[in-house]
């Protein structure tokens, strides 16, 4: 960090960027961030994000905690800021810059890709479960104390990331929590993971339901319209909870891009690799061993060429894991047996 900081101009603003449609990581890691910034006096430090923040944890720990956000469009003179990346990475279909700029940094735990090497400063570490837990060192390097509502966030980051440490949560990570948990707000915690959920969350998950596949150890849906983009992360997440299931995929649309998310609950698989093998050449893909996502653009007025994009992903995920063309699964709320070219 203290690298970082003698690169950083104190004269010019240093706007923080998240990933699109930011998840509690994301969230608690540029809050952490922008604090850090401001108390070691860089006085103009902003977060921006693109995208849509839509499941409920997300808009309650924004509320909550007191997050402020602001929109990549509404940058104002773009080319006089210095840009940290943070949670992500340049180039990786995942993050929105204003046109013609580059950024100046990236804080992240995902695997380091070519582009972040030519940076003026990064740091990447793929070993970490969370970024927040990268962040968390920046203040027990600095001897910064945290406030209790980054404190809180940090946590809360740190826990859905990795599952409550059970999901490639490494020793930093354990460390982190066991830190910050005597400096949260267990009221907040509380509030941010038990959200009201509205009438619409419900109708979805009912098509969630409904439209559930299984063959063998994987599940998964295929959705054609989405609430917001984070929705199939969070579908995979709760199929992956069935019974002998341990893989999950889910995807759909939401604009002009189709979602994916895969997640698996096999240590030693490669779900990063796996998404990248399924997905289509123009469309983007990463992740870690356990949890991928990935996304294609697609022209949001042709439906079947959606529809057929998305059994193809379908089609290679299940050749993947099985090693063999598979025609028929079933439903899993009737059990009954389908053609995939029925979905």
């Amino acid at each position: 960090m203290e690298k970082l900081l003698n690169f950083l101009k104190k004269d010019k603003p240093v706007s923080i960027i998240v990933h699109n449609n930011p998840d509690p990581d994301a969230l608690a890691s540029a809050i952490g961030l922008q604090h850090i910034l401001k108390k070691t006096g860089h006085k103009r430090v902003r977060i921006y994000y693109d995208g849509l923040i839509g499941r409920a944890e997300n808009q309650a720990m924004i509320k909550i905690l007191n997050i402020p956000l602001c929109k990549t469009k509404n940058i104002v003179s773009p080319k006089g800021r210095q840009y940290i990346l943070v949670d992500c990475q340049p180039d990786t279909g995942n993050v929105t810059l204003p046109g013609h700029v580059k950024p100046f940094a990236a804080i992240d735990h995902h695997s380091l890709s070519k582009n972040t090497k030519k940076l003026v400063f990064f740091d990447v570490r793929p070993g970490f479960g969370s970024c927040s837990t990268l962040i968390h060192e920046y203040f027990v390097s600095l001897r910064l104390s945290i406030p209790k509502n980054i404190a809180t966030a940090l946590f809360y980051a740190i826990f859905s990331e990795t599952q409550g440490l059970g999901r490639e949560g490494s020793q930093a990570d354990k460390e982190a929590y066991l830190k910050l948990l005597p400096q949260i707000n267990f009221e907040h915690l509380s509030r941010i993971q038990y959200p009201a959920v509205s009438k619409d969350f419900v109708t979805y998950l009912s098509r969630v339901l409904t439209s559930t596949f299984y063959y063998k150890n994987l599940t998964g849906a295929v959705l054609d319209r989405l609430p917001y983009p984070d929705f199939v992360a969070e579908m995979a997440d709760f199929l992956l909870r069935i019974k002998n299931i341990t893989w999950s995929i889910c995807l759909g649309s939401y604009t002009n891009i189709i979602y994916i998310s895969v997640r698996t609950t096999n240590i030693d698989a490669d779900a990063s690799k796996t998404i990248k093998k399924v997905t289509p050449k123009h469309g983007s893909a990463g992740g870690h061993d356990m949890i991928a996502g990935a996304q294609v653009k697609v022209d949001g007025r042709k439906k079947k060429l959606s529809l057929s994009i998305k059994k193809d992903i379908v089609k290679k995920m299940l050749q993947e894991l099985n090693r063999q063309e598979v025609q028929n699964v079933f439903k899993l709320v009737t059990n009954e047996e389908f053609s995939l070219d029925e979905m």
